[in-house]
């Protein structure tokens, strides 16, 4: 039995029914060398790699009135099958079908009474030669990109050939009420040193912010609730869109190489701020002041917990009111290089951490479903997260994947986040976004297409010149 942190806890304070906090995936298989992929094939692999998470088969059990943070605890009704579904394409063109089934599977909030985890196993058409996909989605409060990342690797594998099966040592224990009860006595005996706690934490977050930002003339950093409004910073609907574009990894790195100082993340923000612009002026809504996307920062160790989420949140400003991308590509690196530094000195995680469990549960719902974030201003304009990917052909029991797309949660006043995954030379841009904004969607990704080749023209001909 583990209790859940407050940033875990937050997550599913934040879900409604229009707002599921899920990340997930969206992958894609050749058939396998031998045999065919069937359903029930599917099924007992997935079934034989439950051992590499414990979150596969627990569950949620929630605190009455919400006084402290909820538990997991193993799921004694476990059953495999109400977590993995099939369904078969029909037709000689089933790309539309296929769209409209994610975007449903997506929109869809995860049932809180049973493990928070669900598969699609879809079979293409008989056109497809045996060729099929999965989708995924783990619940936020379960898992953060690092953790899905792990979770992933644990299902995939590099070798084409049969892998080992973990030993699966898994007995349910029964919840220990008496430790419930007893938390909950600590947690409320704790409220006074927890409150000083988060005074003193507030306190040297606000000092270090103050110097920081009298030393930095520019104002880098962007302050949260200080954002532009754009399209996508309105009430969402209930039902949600992933569209994917997928760029050249290689490019990318030449354009990180070609620019001294950068990295492979400053050139993707500096590609998608390019698209975001280029959008936003399409629609004669570019503001005069750059937007600003919050970038989580993973704070997990290389060794250890790997459950959860260990993560915290960077503002970074992403330049869409400058025109040159080269000018734009030097304003984003060191807009970045600045939220690194704000981002440990304030470290907005360990302000959650010291809240309250009761003010954590109360001020999130009432957030949510008081729809709260159409009276503000926007916290900040859109996420971007990246997860890097395997740089090696993965296979699932035989099965080439042949690409991934991520999708993460949209919530009021944050209508649009864009998944960065890698997987060999390819970069994914998985952009999630409601139903309204999905018919922008294939010009966006157009836009995204022409940052990555706008700035790789202006940046790989200038060293091929010199060096001739």
């Amino acid at each position: 039995m583990q209790q859940l942190s407050n940033l875990d806890a937050s997550f599913l304070y934040l879900e409604s029914p229009r707002t599921p906090m899920h990340i997930g995936c969206f992958l894609t298989f050749a058939p396998p060398e031998t045999g065919e992929m069937s359903f029930e094939r599917f099924e007992r692999y997935i079934a034989s790699r439950l051992a590499i998470s414990p979150m596969f088969r627990r569950r949620l059990k929630t605190v009455p009135l919400d006084l402290d943070r909820p538990y997991w605890v193993d799921d004694h009704n476990f059953n495999i099958k109400n977590h993995i579904k099939q369904i078969r394409l029909f037709g000689k063109d089933t790309t539309e079908q296929r769209t409209d089934l994610i975007d449903t599977f997506f929109s869809e909030s995860l049932k809180q009474n049973r493990p928070l985890w669900e598969m699609l196993f879809i079979q293409n058409s008989e056109n497809s030669k045996g060729e099929f996909s999965v989708a995924l989605k783990l619940h936020h409060s379960a898992a953060d990109g690092k953790t899905a990342e792990k979770i992933l690797s644990g299902l995939l594998s590099d070798k084409a050939q049969a892998i080992n099966t973990p030993k699966d040592t898994w007995k349910p224990e029964l919840p220990s009420t008496s430790v419930m009860a007893s938390n909950r006595i600590r947690s409320l005996y704790h409220v006074p040193k927890e409150l000083f706690s988060l005074g003193k934490r507030l306190s040297h977050s606000i000092t270090n912010s103050q110097v920081l930002r009298l030393l930095d003339k520019e104002q880098r950093p962007p302050n949260f609730f200080m954002s532009p409004p754009t399209p996508f910073n309105h009430e969402i609907s209930c039902t949600h869109s992933l569209r994917s574009a997928h760029l050249s990894l290689t490019a990318i790195k030449e354009i990180k190489t070609a620019f001294p100082g950068s990295t492979v993340n400053d050139v993707v923000l500096t590609i998608c701020a390019g698209a975001l612009r280029k959008h936003l002026i399409s629609q004669n809504k570019l503001p005069d002041t750059p937007i600003a996307a919050m970038i989580p920062v993973s704070k997990r160790p290389e060794v250890g917990e790997s459950e959860g989420n260990l993560i915290s949140p960077m503002l970074v400003s992403l330049a869409t009111d400058i025109e040159s991308p080269l000018e734009r590509l030097s304003h984003v690196h060191q807009n970045a290089l600045m939220a690194k530094k704000y981002n440990r000195e304030v470290a907005m995680e360990r302000i959650i951490n010291h809240l309250p469990s009761w003010s954590s549960s109360w001020v999130t719902k009432a957030y949510t479903r008081l729809r709260v974030a159409n009276k503000l201003k926007p916290i900040f304009n859109l996420i971007i997260t990246n997860v890097p990917g395997p740089a090696c052909q993965m296979y699932l029991d035989g099965a080439k994947l042949k690409s991934m797309e991520g999708v993460a949660p949209i919530v009021d006043g944050m209508g649009l986040t864009l998944v960065v995954t890698s997987y060999m030379k390819t970069l994914t841009v998985g952009i999630t976004s409601t139903a309204e904004m999905s018919s922008h969607a294939p010009l966006f990704i157009d836009y995204l297409h022409e940052s990555l080749e706008e700035l790789h023209e202006m940046l790989i001909p200038k060293i091929m010149d010199q060096a001739s």
